[in-house]
């Protein structure tokens, strides 16, 4: 399970994020649709360099996604990101 972690001045709250939600959503991110939305939004500013839709294609790979997901669930309590603010915000995510 994916633990993350803010804390503001005013407020802190955690959020758990299973890993069958991550599941979901790298299917969602590895769909061909999404990845010509995604193709479409990078390109849509751009009108000097042009990205390529292979970029998407190889990078946002269904396969290469679960992969990481599973690798991910096999080093549970790493800190993955540990930032703090000079504002008192904090930002954790923790396996």
């Amino acid at each position: 399970m994916l633990k993350i972690k803010i804390k503001t001045n005013k407020v802190a709250f955690s959020l758990p994020v299973p890993y069958t939600i991550l599941k979901a959503g790298s299917t969602i991110i590895g769909s061909k649709k999404f990845q010509i939305q995604m193709h479409k939004w990078a390109n849509q500013n751009n009108k000097q360099y042009q990205i390529p839709a292979a970029l998407f294609t190889t990078l946002l790979n269904r396969q290469l996604l679960n992969e990481l997901i599973r690798e991910l669930s096999r080093h549970k309590g790493t800190l993955l990101v540990d930032a703090r603010l000079q504002d008192g915000t904090e930002v954790m995510i923790k396996l």
